[in-house]
């Protein structure tokens, strides 16, 4: 646990209470309805990727999606990324599992990268509010930004 974030918010916190008694309780309220709210979903999401990375196998995720399976690890967790959608909260911890099953950096990368950005899965929603061409566009673009990240993680960590 990093003490000096704690440290940094502890104080953020007390000047804020001091500078506003009513809005930082005010502010304290909405946090803690966000937090309410996004537990319940975050808890979920993870006990449903504890059951999938404990159900299959180290030697299965490193054939499929580990340091020898190359362009098509590459392309497996693309798709699956762009496939599903989930936030960040989520993401970074099912990437930290699959790094303790032996899954390398680049391969995280296009997971949670698209997991993050691409979504197929939220498509019809951004067709409506931002129309077929923007929406087209924006997954298109995140896609490829994925693609060269993995690029750039591979070049970075050497894998």
């Amino acid at each position: 646990m990093n003490i000096g974030l704690w440290l940094i918010t502890a104080v953020a916190l007390i000047f804020s209470f001091i500078k506003s008694k009513e809005k930082t309780i005010q502010a304290l309220k909405k946090a803690y309805k966000k937090f309410a709210n996004i537990l319940l979903l975050f808890l979920i999401v993870m006990a449903a990727f504890a059951l999938i990375v404990t159900f299959l196998s180290p030697d299965f995720l490193r054939r499929y999606i580990g340091a020898e399976s190359g362009i098509y690890g590459v392309l497996i967790t693309l798709i699956l990324g762009s496939i599903s959608v989930m936030p960040g909260f989520a993401a970074f911890p099912l990437c930290a599992a699959l790094k303790m099953q032996g899954i390398p950096y680049y391969i995280l990368a296009a997971f949670s990268l698209s997991l993050m950005n691409v979504g197929i899965v939220t498509f019809p929603i951004e067709k409506r509010f931002l129309g077929i061409k923007v929406a087209l566009l924006r997954n298109l673009v995140a896609l490829i930004i994925s693609i060269i990240a993995v690029i750039v993680v591979k070049f970075i960590f050497g894998e």
